[in-house]
């Protein structure tokens, strides 16, 4: 039995710590947090659980708190996250309509739109010599590109965002995260009201777009349009804020590294992938046993909820060699960041490209960047998100390039 809670300080500040003596020690324990939960760490086994739905389900029963089926969060998320806690079939089904909306020529499309984001919000710090990298690039640019990818007002970017980074910033339950919230349910409320007209007029954007899909035939309810892209803006305004922030905050310690890569921009692939494998956004996602069975040598039992720490499996050195190391030209490099099989992220093309255009920006117009330590602040909780609340920085000043915004 360990006392593992990834939503912790603690856990916060010594998570590759935690991490390594959990694959060392027992890569597949049980933590009696939250009324108990197994917490897989190693790659292998973490593998065979998400790729394996008939034994370790997704589905999250919002209608009966007392079934043990209670989605991919633990403590469960009061909001059905759709399509992520359906299992196949259904879950392919989903998956095949939102398909075209995230593919590579999708996310190549809009890179002029973020690149034109980018140097805008460089535009805005570059005379003075000062930005923080989450408040003034790492947070709107994903937010405007996904505010773009849903078909919603621009301007309307920090009203959606605000709520969304704090669910992510702070402890499940607690009085900020109940607060941000009420908020979000009530952002949902506003996209619902904006449904009944886009069922009859086309418009932009994935929202229109699910008002006029169909799942096996049938139109999607109101609800789950709403809940989807909910959950697209989730994932779109955090995940790559958190590793641009970290990858920064690392290149700051590392500026050889940083110089190497602002002089070899093809190193970028390979640096992202590695980025991604020690700086997992999302550290963690839940299953629940639908039988029992073993694993790791542990006895699951049906109705186990079941941790697939995705940050200790891209430390697992049976598969990583020297996995604390950065090694910026790491390949093959099979991490875990955005999971596995048919559950893989489905905005991991967007992800990659919006933080490889934001990191060269900032290596391109801010080589010299000091990370300002003392002020910068990490989430108080990296339960859902591994990120940064503020990371102030310095630099040498440079000129404009006068560079608007994107309409």
């Amino acid at each position: 039995m360990t006392t593992f809670d990834h939503y912790t300080t603690g856990y916060r500040d010594n998570w590759q710590r935690i991490a390594d003596e959990n694959l060392a020690r027992c890569p597949v324990a049980r933590s009696d947090a939250y009324g108990g939960f197994w917490v897989v760490s190693d790659h292998a086994s973490l593998s065979r659980v998400i790729r394996d739905d008939e034994t370790f389900t997704s589905t999250h029963n919002m209608a009966d708190p007392s079934d043990p089926r209670q989605g991919i969060v633990i403590p469960p998320n009061p909001m059905l996250q759709v399509p992520m806690e359906f299992d196949p079939p259904i879950y392919n089904a989903y998956r095949r309509m939102l398909n075209p909306y995230f593919s590579p020529t999708a996310a190549r499309a809009m890179e002029p739109f973020v690149r034109q984001a980018v140097d805008a919000f460089l535009d805005r710090a570059c005379a003075s010599g000062r930005i923080d990298f989450v408040r003034d690039l790492g947070n709107p640019v994903p937010a405007l590109a996904t505010m773009r990818l849903v078909g919603l007002p621009l301007d309307d970017w920090e009203t959606y965002a605000e709520p969304m980074h704090g669910i992510v910033s702070f402890p499940a339950g607690g009085p900020e995260y109940l607060r941000c919230m009420a908020a979000l349910q009530q952002l949902g409320g506003a996209l619902g009201a904006l449904v009944p007209r886009l069922r009859t007029e086309r418009a932009d954007g994935l929202l229109s777009g699910l008002c006029r899909a169909t799942v096996d035939g049938k139109a999607l309810p109101d609800g789950e349009v709403v809940l989807i892209a909910l959950l697209v803006m989730q994932g779109g305004v955090d995940t790559t804020t958190a590793l641009l922030a970290n990858t920064l905050w690392w290149l700051d310690e590392h500026p050889a590294q940083r110089e190497q890569l602002a002089g070899k921009p093809e190193l970028l692939e390979h640096a992202t992938e590695e980025f991604l494998r020690l700086f997992t956004p999302v550290p963690a996602l839940a299953r629940t046993a639908t039988k029992d069975v073993t694993l790791g040598d542990q006895e699951i039992r049906a109705g186990d909820r079941v941790l697939m720490s995705f940050a200790a499996a891209n430390r697992d050195p049976a598969v990583f060699e020297d996995p604390g190391t950065a090694r910026l030209d790491r390949f093959p490099n099979p991490h875990t960041a955005f999971g596995l099989g048919i559950h893989r992220c489905i905005g991991s093309n967007f992800a990659r490209s919006w933080f490889q255009l934001m990191l060269r920006g900032v290596l391109d117009r801010m080589p010299d960047h000091r990370i300002d330590r003392a002020a910068a602040r990490r989430n108080e909780s990296i339960g859902i998100i591994n990120g940064f609340v503020d990371l102030p920085a310095t630099f040498t000043p440079g000129e404009p390039r006068g560079v608007e915004l994107p309409r």
